[in-house]
């Protein structure tokens, strides 16, 4: 159908005016019997995405801490924290430290 005739596009677009009216008041109808069990589904469904989300938060917080808690005993930082000071390496091997075999 060509649109851009004058006769058929009032008469094209009653047409799709009268189709919408008949959709929107379908849409309209009151909740059948089947109706909330999809309610039901949506509120499963969130409290599924809760526990998982907290799950995740719990999961995250645990790791950071840990990593804390070992970046505190761990040898290496322990080392790094009595041989090389805050002076830095330089005072170091100035004191006899062990970079003073490394020059």
């Amino acid at each position: 159908m060509n649109c851009s005739e004058a006769r058929r596009l009032p008469a094209l677009l009653g047409a799709v005016l009268r189709e919408l009216r008949r959709a929107g008041n379908t849409s309209a109808a009151p909740p059948g019997p089947g109706s909330g069990a999809g309610a039901d589904g949506s509120l499963y469904i969130l409290l599924i995405m809760i526990f998982y989300g907290c799950l995740a938060g719990a999961l995250i917080l645990a790791y950071t801490r840990s990593r804390k808690l070992e970046s505190k005993h761990d040898p290496y930082h322990l080392y790094i924290e009595r041989d090389w000071g805050p002076g830095g390496p330089a005072q170091a091997a100035e004191e006899g430290g062990p970079a003073e075999g490394q020059r």
